[in-house]
């Protein structure tokens, strides 16, 4: 059976190809320059918005140069700052005793932090033995985080919707001038809650649809119940 995206002339999916960081470049080079300048950054976003793509970026761009930890905060319970740095740190300097240094830490979704962290954190951000913290979540600041903490953040970075242009932008870049109109996706948008991760599924929902009714184009008035019928499954 072929796939969907075959059906109305595509050699792949087209949304699987990365959206890049429209709109967003300035936030990017600061976030870089926090790494650079040895400083810890906080960055706010809805789920969807692109803080995780942020981080991926980091580890891109300076995975080679120094020792990198990322871990998504919401996959684990229990987390132990200082237990994740000396497990990344190595076999060997964990048998000698030694310390990590100069490590980038990347804390994604943190949206609580308990009061030992922060102490964990502090110390060795203090001690120099990571050069940079990067966190994400939702709101800032996270659940728990001490006010000590909360000061040796050198900047907080919102990430705010990107505007009607920016998002069909994003969305010719993956399909062309094809099958959707601009006004199709701003009403898409609009409907994913000007949310990039959900415009992004959501068109990708409203294709579907169009290739198995072999459709090439579609109005803006069939978009909220193509939508509908997906949410209420």
């Amino acid at each position: 059976m072929s796939e969907w995206y075959s059906k109305i002339g595509f050699d792949g999916d087209p949304f699987s190809k990365d959206s890049g960081f429209a709109g967003h470049d300035e936030l990017i080079n600061e976030v870089f320059y926090t790494v650079y300048s040895g400083n810890i950054l906080f960055i706010e976003g809805e789920s969807g918005s692109g803080k995780t793509k942020i981080l991926h970026e980091v580890i891109k761009r300076f995975g080679g140069r120094k020792k990198i930890i990322y871990m998504n905060c919401r996959h684990f319970r229990g987390l132990n700052v200082e237990d994740v740095l000396k497990k990344r740190y190595g076999f060997f300097s964990r048998l000698l005793g030694r310390k990590p240094e100069n490590m980038i830490l990347l804390l994604d979704e943190v949206e609580e932090l308990s009061h030992k962290n922060c102490e964990r954190l502090k110390y060795y951000f203090d001690q120099g033995y990571i050069a940079s913290v990067i966190f994400t979540a939702k709101k800032f600041p996270s659940e728990g985080m001490s006010t000590s903490l909360v000061q040796r953040i050198s900047k907080v970075l919102r990430i705010s919707p990107l505007s009607d242009y920016e998002a069909v932008s994003i969305i010719r870049d993956k399909i062309g001038d094809r099958f959707l109109s601009d006004r199709v996706i701003k009403s898409i948008y609009s409907l994913s809650g000007r949310n990039t991760g959900k415009l992004i599924q959501n068109c990708k929902t409203v294709m579907v649809e169009m290739a198995e009714k072999k459709k090439q184009e579609i109005s803006e008035e069939e978009i909220p119940r193509i939508l509908s019928v997906v949410e209420g499954q």
